[in-house]
């Protein structure tokens, strides 16, 4: 009985820190030059100022990739992909401000003359969620 206590004490701080998962798969590439970068984002403001939780790079295989988000706390997200062809770390806008390089979002909301918005592609995670989300790249 005395060991009862701690193991449930155990139990209960396990759960407490359950992490999330997001497995993210990246099609409609144009070419397998240079890498994919993808940043999760865990608010609005963030979202908007390219400020992110975190960011991973992966190699583009066959015009997809693959990316894992591990130990996500319980929240709201939002996920933004980009295809960088040249390695620079940033994406690429002609004079106009117009991506010259493919992107996308992990609910594939994009609109046409706008970046695309945290609220609108937003997911929850919470309860040791375990997810996939498919993003399709836009190539203007």
């Amino acid at each position: 009985m005395k060991y009862l206590f701690p193991l449930i004490l155990l139990v209960a701080a396990n759960n407490a820190c359950a992490q999330n998962q997001v497995k993210v798969t990246i099609s409609n590439f144009e070419n397998n030059k240079g890498v994919c970068q993808a940043c999760i984002f865990n608010s609005a403001p963030g979202f908007e100022k390219m400020e992110a939780l975190r960011c991973f790079t992966s190699g583009v295989q066959d015009k997809s990739a693959q990316i894992q988000f591990d130990e996500l706390p319980d929240g709201t997200y939002s996920i933004f992909v980009f295809h960088d062809e040249n390695k620079n770390s940033k994406m690429d806008k002609n004079f106009l401000g117009i991506p010259k390089e493919g992107y996308g979002a992990s609910g594939n909301k994009l609109p046409f003359a706008t970046a695309p918005k945290f609220e609108e592609n937003k997911f929850q995670l919470n309860k040791q969620s375990s997810i996939s989300i498919a993003i399709r790249l836009r190539n203007i």
